[in-house]
C-alpha cells in the first residue's frame, strides 16, 4: 500500500540525471580520443633544440628545479617525493623504454603532464621543455666511446 504522503519523483528528474551522465561520458570519450591523437602527432615532432653542451646544461638546471623531487637525481624515478605519489615516476635510466620514446613524446609529456605530474606548458617556455628532453636523454644514453661508428645520435630521435 502506498503512503499517500509520499511524493513520486517526477520523470524530468530521471531525464536530467540521464542527460548529465550521457554528456559527461561523451566528454570523456571525446577528450580521450583527442588526447590519443595529440600523443600520436607528438611522436613525429622533431626536436628543434640540438643536444649541445649548453642546451644539455640548461636542461639539467630545469630538471633540477622542476623534476628531481620525483624523478630523482639519477633519473631513476626515486626522488624524495616518489613514495608519496599515487603513480610511480618515470625511470629515465631504462634504455629500452627510453629508446621506444621519441623526443616529441617526451616533450608532449612534459608539456601536458599526467596526474600526479603537473603540466609545464605554462611554467616553461617551449625551448626549455626541449632542453629538459635533451638532458633526460643523458640518463639512458650509451657512452659515446662505446657507440659503434656511424650510429645515430640517440638524442636526435
Amino acid at each position: 500500500m502506498e503512503n499517500p504522503g509520499a511524493r513520486k519523483k517526477p520523470k524530468t528528474f530521471y531525464f536530467i540525471a540521464l542527460f548529465v551522465i550521457v554528456v559527461a561520458g561523451s566528454y570523456g570519450l571525446v577528450y580521450g580520443v583527442r588526447n590519443w591523437t595529440a600523443q600520436e602527432q607528438a611522436k613525429k615532432l622533431p626536436n628543434p633544440v640540438p643536444a649541445t653542451t649548453d642546451n644539455v646544461s640548461a636542461g639539467k638546471t630545469i630538471y633540477e628545479n622542476h623534476c628531481v623531487q620525483c624523478h630523482g637525481t639519477n633519473g631513476d624515478g626515486k626522488g624524495q617525493k616518489a613514495d608519496q605519489l599515487s603513480v610511480e615516476p618515470g625511470n629515465f635510466t631504462e634504455a629500452g623504454k627510453m629508446e621506444g620514446l621519441t623526443d616529441g613524446q617526451l616533450y608532449w609529456q612534459i608539456t601536458k603532464g599526467r596526474n600526479p605530474m603537473p603540466s609545464f606548458e605554462e611554467k616553461l617556455q617551449p625551448n626549455e621543455r626541449w632542453q629538459a628532453v635533451d638532458y633526460i636523454r643523458t640518463f639512458a644514453a650509451a657512452p659515446w666511446h662505446q657507440m659503434p661508428p656511424n650510429s645515430a645520435d640517440p638524442k636526435q630521435r
